[in-house]
Order: structure tokens, then sequence, then C-alpha cells
């Protein structure tokens, strides 16, 4: 049986045509599709519109049509040839997209590119142009200029966290710790890695201890306030000021509270040395436990944070903590 398969525009025909002794591919093509490319089996048959003898069996058909500089639209397809039988497929390109040829000509360019960066020291045009020669891709594949330049990138991440490290940078501290002790960057060294280990430590010190003066002050300024609303809080007029301004308006009280005014002001001068004494007692308070209230891991300064947390406010309250 004798069959012919036909592309008219974007459609593939496949039907019998009794003149050929092998199967036609025939491809026909609509005015804008003069030119492309028709491979069968990979193997190139000529342009659109061509006619292309195939053995029965399944055909791989391949269009490709070159637009713009280094662009294609491609189509491929597999198709099962069977005697007798026609067949209509659909033929539809797809949208411009880099050659292999131009995929690696911008893969040149882009190496080359990476390469200057490199030499300028730019540590990721290092890595990227190390990559590069790994894979051959813009450049001739070449495993150990790849290491040399990994090398370099290593060398100059190392200096850089080196130059972190002596800025006082903690974590630049510890990879320069780690660096040297595995020689990645750096000259293998253990006494250098272990200077840096015990310079982050004593950095870490100081940090906690700069942190724990941040806290010292922010509870003595706590305590500082909790004390003047306390000492805010007493008055030595209190009982003189009810008689004088009473809560209500009631004519009667206002009376009542004049005449008790003098027996009120001659309580409050006997009570006056009292509160004086309240006073003086907060007042030496605060003079006495600075220092303790100012330790965040003492006993009174632990308790005074978990009263901070269990109570939702400390206006006008008073700490008391039995120390053992």
């Amino acid at each position: 049986m004798k069959k012919n398969f036909i592309v008219s525009g974007f459609l593939l025909l496949i039907a019998a045509l009794p003149a050929f002794a092998d199967s036609i591919v025939r491809v026909q093509c609509e005015e804008d599709d003069f030119g492309t490319e028709i491979y069968i089996n990979g193997k190139f048959v000529g342009e659109c519109p061509v006619d292309a003898p195939v053995k029965a069996g399944t055909v791989q058909l391949r269009a490709r049509k070159i637009v713009e500089d280094d662009h294609e639209k491609l189509f491929e397809k597999k198709l099962r040839v069977v005697d007798g039988a026609a067949q209509r497929v659909e033929v539809v390109l797809t949208a411009p997209q880099l050659t292999e040829e131009g995929k690696h000509k911008n893969e040149v360019a882009e190496a080359s590119a990476q390469l200057r960066d490199a030499e300028r020291g730019n540590i990721a045009a290092m890595e990227k142009i190390a990559e590069y020669l790994e894979r051959g891709m813009g450049v001739k594949k070449n495993p150990s200029e790849a290491k040399l330049w990994r090398s370099k990138a290593e060398a100059a991440i190392a200096q850089e966290q080196l130059r972190a490290a002596n800025a006082g940078d903690i974590n630049a501290m510890e990879n320069m710790a780690a660096r040297y002790d595995a020689g990645q960057g750096v000259s293998k060294d253990p006494s250098q890695a272990q200077v840096w280990r015990e310079t982050a430590e004593a950095a870490k010190r100081e940090t906690r201890a700069q942190e724990q003066a941040v806290k010292r002050k922010k509870l003595a300024q706590e305590q500082a306030r909790i004390n003047q609303n306390r000492i805010d809080q007493i008055s030595f007029f209190e009982g003189t000021e009810f008689a004088l301004n009473p809560k209500n308006d009631n004519p009667v009280a206002s009376t009542l509270g004049l005449l008790l005014c003098p027996a009120m002001l001659a309580g409050d001068l006997i009570s006056a040395p009292f509160k004086t004494t309240q006073i003086n007692n907060i007042k030496s308070e605060a003079a006495l436990r600075p220092s303790t209230w100012g330790k965040p891991d003492s006993m009174i300064a632990r308790a005074y944070l978990q009263h901070k947390a269990d109570t939702s406010t400390v206006e006008g309250s008073l700490v008391v903590v039995a120390a053992k």
C-alpha cells in the first residue's frame, strides 16, 4: 500500500498515494512558511514545500523556521504510519526562541563578562566562572582552572571575613577560626585558629557584660520611678485637704469640714514627722540597694522581674523580698 503525508500550511495530512513505492511525506506551505526546514527522523529533507520518501512505521517530523538573528520556531511530533490509513495533524510552531548557536553565543558573552569581573576581584564572578569552567559553559571545560578560581574566591572571602573580624564581628571571628582549622582560603594554622576562638569568646563576654549593664540601668530606672511614685503619694496635709475639699457638694459636709479643719490640721502636724521618716526610709532603701537591684542574677532582681511578669501594673506597689 502506498501512502502520502502532506503539511499544508500548519496541517499535516497522511493519505494513500499510489504513485510511490515508499511512503511519502509531502510538506506544503502557505506563503509565509516557505523556507521552513523539514527534518524526517533527524535528517534534513529540504525546505518547505517538499516531498520526502519514508519507511512505514514511526516517523519523527521536525519543522524549523529561522526568524530574526539567532532565533527559530519549531515543531516536533512522532507519527505512526499505518497502511491504508490517512490522518491530519495540526502543526503549531513555537514562539521564537534562541537557536543552539544563539544560546552558545550568549553563553560565550556571559562567560567573557564574568571572567573580566573575576579578574577585577569580584567574588561572585569568580564563583560563576569556576562553575562555567566545570560545565564547559561558554568556555572550554577545564576542571583544574575551575578549581583555581574557586580557591581565589575562597581566599577573597577569607580576606573579607578577616577585615570584619578585626573590626569586631564575632561571627567573622568564629569563621576565621574555622578557616584556619581547615585551611580554607588561608594557610592551615591551628594556633591562629585558637587565637580567633579565644578572641570571639572574649568579645561574647564583653557583649554580655554590655547587655547586663543595659538591664541594670533599666532596672534602676524602673525602681527609681516606683520609689518616686510612692513618695508622691505621701501627703503631709491629707486630713486638712479633705476637710477643705469634701468629695461632695453637700453644704452640710462643707460646713462640717470647716468646723473640723483645725483638728485635721493638728492631726496632720502630728503625723508629719512619721511621714518624713517614711519618705527618708524610701530614699534610704533606694540608696542602699542600687547595686543589688542592678545585678540581674541577684535574688531580689529575679523576684522583681517575676513580680513584673505576674502583675499588670506596679504603680504604687511595694515589692518585699525575703532574702536568705
